[in-house]
């Protein structure tokens, strides 16, 4: 049986956390260290639930990967959210099975119920910063509901369905870190719940963004439909625009001019640019409603406790910065991800330590 003691969780969620690198991470030593720790753990159990359906299993017999089917994934998931419930409540009003997470002997219980389900080292000390910063549950079960919409291959018909996606994915965390942090305002009223709604779309579009190529690697693509469809784009095209080595040689004349048809050329160059043309205009569309979000997300700078503002700040900043990398080389998403540098990370780190402005400013 594992050690389920409150310290061995919370030194698991540390170690986990700090593990994964993060810049998330990082920007939590801004802040006090009761709510350092809260957020490490919290990152644990996002991190986690986020990683649950992508790590394959393992042949407890030889050691060998074990290639996870869907029908997997979603028993996974299920098993996930059932020792949640066990430890937090359900939200139909179920009451928690464990009632303190210093009750070894129960979590211990739950390893025999859920075999092979790491994360269940995890949960005391997620139970224990729930009570301590009286934060949501309801945050916690939407992102499993993100996770499991991303375990088969969809489409986004609209905005609006991509904006609650982010909501799932995004806002929701943003909602449990800001009951560790503390607000102004209650947790939930007006003023906070409209800025941290635009901060979880305006953070996960940049990640959307950012990951265009590798998300459609893997038979994901965010972008709503109906935009596609405006200006005459397909999935498939944006595929072939993915190749950039490929679609860079159909543009050079070919070297044996014998097979050289200069107007079925020209006509297949013109086709090119028009189809990049077109995907100008609608990344266009992307980085403007981008902004909008960023510059609606900043109030909520205000609205957190005066000791957790800087890691907003810093999380804030990162985000806007690497936005505008994007907005400004918008080709570079088509040839992987894009990050900021190592410089820009600390110079930011360093801005935000020790020189915290009033609000944020773009």
């Amino acid at each position: 049986m594992s050690n389920y003691s409150l310290r061995t969780s919370i030194r698991f969620c540390q170690q986990f956390a700090r593990s994964s690198k993060s810049n998330f991470v990082s920007a939590f030593s801004l802040l006090p260290s009761a709510k350092r720790e809260a957020m490490e753990i919290l990152y644990a159990y996002t991190r986690f639930t986020d990683d649950l359906v992508d790590q394959p299993d393992i042949d407890p017999q030889n050691g060998t990967i074990i290639p996870i089917s869907t029908r997997r994934k979603l028993q996974k998931l299920n098993q996930w959210t059932a020792a949640l419930e066990a430890t937090l409540g359900s939200l139909n009003g179920t009451e928690p099975i464990i009632d303190k997470p210093e009750h070894e002997n129960t979590f211990q219980a739950l390893e025999q119920q859920f075999p092979g389900c790491t994360g269940l080292k995890l949960l005391p000390a997620l139970k224990m910063i729930v009570h301590r910063f009286n934060i949501p549950r309801e945050p916690l079960f939407h992102l499993i509901d993100g996770v499991e919409s991303d375990i088969e291959p969809h489409e986004f018909k609209t905005f609006e369905d991509c904006a609650d996606y982010c909501h799932q994915v995004a806002t929701s965390v943003g909602f449990a870190s800001l009951a560790i942090w503390g607000t102004t305002e209650p947790l939930f009223s007006e003023p906070v719940v409209r800025a941290a709604k635009a901060c979880g779309i305006a953070l996960q579009w940049t990640n959307i963004l950012r990951d265009l190529t590798e998300d459609y690697q893997n038979n994901r693509l965010y972008l709503p439909q109906n935009e596609l469809q405006r200006y005459g784009l397909t999935n498939n095209q944006f595929g072939s625009l993915l190749d950039r080595k490929k679609w860079n040689e159909q543009k050079k004349k070919p070297k044996n001019l014998s097979d050289y048809d200069q107007y079925a050329f020209q006509e297949m160059i013109r086709r090119m640019e028009e189809f990049e043309e077109k995907w100008n205009k609608l990344l266009q569309i992307q980085f403007e409603r981008c902004e909008i979000y960023y510059t609606n997300a900043a109030p909520l700078y205000q609205l957190i406790s005066r000791d957790s503002r800087r890691v907003y700040g810093l999380m804030w900043s990162r985000y806007y910065n690497l936005f505008r990398k994007i907005q400004n080389k918008p080709l570079q998403i088509l040839q992987g991800r894009v990050q900021l540098t190592t410089f820009q990370k600390l110079r930011l780190l360093f801005f935000w330590k020790f020189l915290p402005g009033k609000q944020l400013k773009k």
